[in-house]
């Protein structure tokens, strides 16, 4: 069964939160089993709203500390992947894939540039919920994105030097350049603004580096002559 990477964000939060309100009921027992008569006095009392607002603070602020400090170490990895990146690749264009590892139909002089599996998100009403499961990208993959609460599991992105293609078991449609009206790159992907059947839909999509996707997708429009948006 395929594992899924991001899905560890949200087990990391839910047994941290778990570990909070574990110390924070740990104590009011210790308090209570060390001598039973401190139910009565006030000290208890005051001692139990002390240990509430701490158990607030902590269960509001450290796992949004955590995802905060999780974001920054991920986007410093992205940075150092991307300068060795650049390094090795300067101002060229991808060569394009042999035909033999695309697995989508191109058209007569159309070429691959870029492939990768990852997770395909999207919102319930583009039109995907008959193939999709309940799912939303994780904090530190894609911050302020958690509206796209569908998720597609293992599906192939492909750049071509005419459109961007989605391909899984469930899912395949294309989508040409003219109709990308912005792209985007997040901790853990990309996201896609995209004008589509008469509306604006976002998509957001796992790689491996963001960056590295986001400057082939950005050299693969300018070959063509699209304009980035």
């Amino acid at each position: 069964m395929w594992y899924n990477p991001f899905d560890k964000e949200l087990v990391v939060l839910y047994a941290l939160r778990k570990l909070i309100a574990f110390v924070f009921l740990g104590g009011i027992f210790w308090f209570i089993y060390s001598d039973p008569a401190n139910i009565g006095k006030p000290a208890f009392m005051n001692a139990v709203g002390v240990l509430v607002a701490v158990f607030g603070a902590f269960w509001l602020f450290v796992p949004s500390l955590v995802v905060l400090l999780r974001i920054r170490r991920r986007i410093a990895h992205n940075r150092e992947g991307y300068s060795e990146w650049l390094a090795a690749h300067g101002d060229s264009v991808p060569e394009p894939l042999p035909p033999k590892a695309c697995r989508i139909d191109v058209e007569d002089g159309e070429r691959v540039y870029m492939h990768e599996k990852g997770t395909f998100y999207a919102r319930p009403e583009t039109g995907f919920d008959s193939i999709s499961v309940r799912g939303a990208p994780g904090d530190v993959a894609f911050p302020r994105l958690r509206g796209n609460n569908r998720k597609i599991q293992r599906t192939h992105f492909y750049i071509t030097g005419r459109r961007v293609f989605f391909a899984g078991k469930s899912i395949s449609f294309s989508v040409p350049f003219a109709d990308i009206r912005g792209v985007s790159a997040a901790p853990g992907g990309l996201v896609f603004r995209i004008a589509r059947d008469g509306r604006n839909d976002v998509f957001a999509f796992t790689f491996q580096n963001p960056l590295i996707a986001d400057e082939i997708v950005r050299r693969v429009m300018r070959l063509s002559g699209a304009e980035r948006k």
